[in-house]
């Protein structure tokens, strides 16, 4: 025994072993870009988690990743995100801290119903797969989660042998005798992708008072917003790792630290924050009740360095389409490698191999000029030592060398008389004016018109309104919202154009697929609802409604008020809505229908975002400030706060007749209580003038 002990305690001095890494993984709800309202409960369970590695499900979009990356890194750049991948119905999203993970690659799994998705990364010199699943949902679908995990299994059994890997998700499982649970574990004849349960909580889950400790869902006993209610009572969460990970190479599993976060074992059939949670504290409960209906579970792993040489092909690796004729930059890792690299060229049909550069500086990218002859095909890109060929490593996934694209006006590519675009999954060239930039895209026009308008994709966009562009993207329909997306390049030809004249329209008539992305104008159009929710309102000219947005421009209306609205015409959650860009773009109609403009103040808030309180400044004459007025509302445009005018801070602006004033909001409400993190408006009144901006408290 005492020579056992000695070689043991040899063995582990031998291993370098750094820091822990904590992995999560979260169904977060359905999260996209119009689900701002829930960041500062994410903000507030990440900050508590502290992970270094997130694998999220049901994200909407790529802008729900970008913006819970946004929350994450809270004013730093300490982490990064994969590159969103739009498959059926939701998708997942990786974020990884970059001082401690470099990202390889990443790849899909195909099922009937959502990708699996699989990232490649290296900690300390090893290389970890990482796989995010939903599986299907509800009693009654065992077969097809079992269809879900066999493909999964099928593509793991490929590795090579040793290869490590953890998988995580939603999966669904009411009981660990469920099939595609055995299936994940199974002792079978390849066993290179067999699995197991990192938790030893293992036995019929579903409304079981003896696995209260580790159940997941449902954080709500009542519906809202959404997702399952019932409160705790289904382990569907899980945190699965390679057969025998702890092996003492790698990446290894700290024993003990998988944790359902939030769940103190007392909230069977419980919403996660009624009475009091012995784990996480009020604030992180409540937000954990609000972000989703499910609770994140993570895991705590350490890894031992490795100095193996390693190279990772990062693009082409997901079946890219690459034309004839175009430039592309082959990205690529390596770890414990610096040397010159070779890159070739393998053409999928004969596996012969052409090489493309025979020593290039190992900097992880490279520029190729395709051949406007290059044959069409299937291709991967090859990346070893440019001397022995080890390290090497090849594409995943074949890329597609295909024709060049078309050029299409942009009527060509919306106009349609049976539902989606006809050029729906087309790459193409088309040209026009920018008429208006959001956070996450910019509206093209080409003409005056229906049919005229498009929306494009581009998150945190450079493009300015006036821009004269020729851009290269693919047609896609968003929720049937059709849109160029997956920008393959833009040429800004000219700056400060004139913008196509907005078409009058009646307000009912905007309610058309023809004018999707188009700039329009209603007059004369009386606000009936203040406050549809998200910013947005109701008007009628007498024709019909439509809804006015605040994808640019916020603006809080008054109910029996009328306005002449320019803006764009978007389609989001089934509804046509016009999207002004400023202030300009509302103007008050009086009584004998004078327009009023709304005129700037110079109008801001500083620190926006703000905690716990935020200065409200705006320049005015004397004159038009003796009966200013701010009020603050939230997202239902409810009256949250007045604030009087006499305890508004005036600095008189030398020369220009004008003084700048500022007061102070601490985030109560009228009734002297503090309000919900959240998005709010304040609305500058003065006399006729209004102006209204956006802001936003994260507690």
């Amino acid at each position: 025994m005492k020579k056992i002990m000695v070689g043991l305690i040899i063995f582990t001095l031998t291993l370098s072993v750094t820091a822990s890494v904590r992995v999560i993984t979260y169904n977060v709800l359905n999260f996209g870009g119009n689900d701002e309202d829930r960041l500062p409960f994410f903000e507030t369970i990440f900050n508590d988690v502290d992970a270094d590695l997130f694998l999220l499900q049901e994200i909407e979009d790529g802008i729900g990743g970008e913006l819970l990356l946004s929350v994450i890194n809270n004013g730093t750049n300490d982490f990064s995100g994969a590159r969103y991948l739009n498959g059926p119905d939701t998708n997942n999203f990786l974020i990884y801290r970059n001082s401690l993970i470099t990202f390889g690659s990443q790849d899909t799994i195909a099922t009937d119903l959502r990708d699996i998705s699989e990232f490649e990364l290296i900690i300390d010199g090893n290389l970890i797969r990482f796989y995010s699943c939903h599986l299907k949902a509800s009693e009654g679908y065992e077969n097809e989660r079992l269809e879900e995990v066999t493909k999964l299994r099928n593509h793991l059994s490929q590795l090579n042998e040793g290869s490590e890997f953890i998988i995580v998700g939603d999966m669904n499982f009411y009981t660990s005798s469920e099939l595609a649970y055995q299936k994940f574990i199974a002792d079978e004849g390849n066993n290179i992708g067999r699995a197991e349960d990192l938790s030893d909580q293992v036995g019929d889950w579903h409304e079981n008072t003896n696995f209260a400790g580790v159940h997941t869902q449902s954080t709500r006993d009542s519906q809202f917003g959404g997702g399952a209610s019932g409160g705790l009572d289904d382990r569907f969460d899980f945190i699965f790792s390679s057969y025998q990970l702890n092996n003492g190479a790698g990446i290894e599993y700290i024993d003990e630290t998988i944790t359902s976060f939030g769940n103190d074992g007392e909230h069977f059939n419980m919403s996660i924050n009624d009475g009091t949670n012995s784990v996480v504290s009020p604030e992180v409960a409540d937000a954990l009740y609000e972000a989703s209906d499910h609770l994140p579970v993570f895991a705590d792993f350490n890894t031992i360095i490795s100095s193996e040489p390693m190279i990772v092909v990062r693009i082409p690796n997901i079946e890219e389409e690459w034309q004839q004729g175009t430039e592309h930059i082959i990205e690529w890792v390596s770890s414990s490698f610096n040397d010159n690299v070779k890159i070739e060229l393998q053409d999928e049909t004969s596996e012969e191999r052409e090489v493309l550069a025979a020593s290039t500086e190992n900097d992880g990218e490279w520029t190729w000029d395709i051949p406007l002859e290059q044959l069409l095909g299937d291709y991967k890109i090859v990346i070893s030592d440019a001397v022995d060929g080890n390290p090497i490593d090849e594409s995943n996934n074949p890329f597609h060398i295909i024709e060049p694209t078309t050029d299409y006006t942009i009527y060509e590519i919306q106009y349609s008389t049976t539902g989606p675009s006809p050029l729906e999954g087309v790459q193409v060239i088309t040209y026009g004016i920018v008429t208006a930039v959001g956070d996450y895209g910019f509206f093209l026009q080409d003409g005056t018109g229906a049919w005229n308008g498009i929306f494009v994709y581009e998150y945190g966009t450079t493009i300015s309104q006036g821009d004269e562009i020729d851009i290269t993207a693919t047609v896609a329909e968003y929720y049937d919202k059709t849109e160029l997306a997956d920008i393959e390049e833009y040429i800004v030809l000219t700056s400060g154009n004139l913008l196509p004249e907005a078409i009058s329209l009646s307000t009912i008539n905007v309610n058309q697929e023809d004018y999707e992305g188009v700039l329009v104008q209603v007059n004369n159009a009386e606000c009936i609802d203040d406050s549809l929710g998200n910013g947005e309102w109701l008007v009628d000219d007498g024709s019909g409604e439509i809804i006015i947005g605040d994808l640019m421009y916020a603006f809080v209306p008054e109910i029996g008020e009328f306005y002449d609205i320019i803006g764009v015409v978007d389609y989001s959650y089934s509804s046509f809505k016009i999207e002004p860009r400023y202030s300009n773009d509302i103007n008050i109609t009086s009584s004998v229908q004078e327009s009023i403009v709304n005129i700037d103040f110079d109008l801001y808030n500083y620190p926006n975002p703000f905690n716990p309180s935020t200065t409200i400044f705006f320049e005015l004459t004397a004159k038009n400030a003796k009966n200013a007025k701010i009020t603050i509302y939230n997202l239902k445009g409810q009256k949250v706060k007045n604030l009087s005018p006499s305890l508004c801070h005036p600095e008189f602006i030398e020369g220009q007749g004008e003084t700048q004033y500022s007061v102070t909001w601490n985030g109560h409400d009228n009734n002297d209580q503090p309000v919900s993190s959240g998005i709010y408006f304040y609305k500058l009144i003065s006399g006729d003038f209004k102006h209204t901006k956006k802001m936003l408290l994260l507690k």
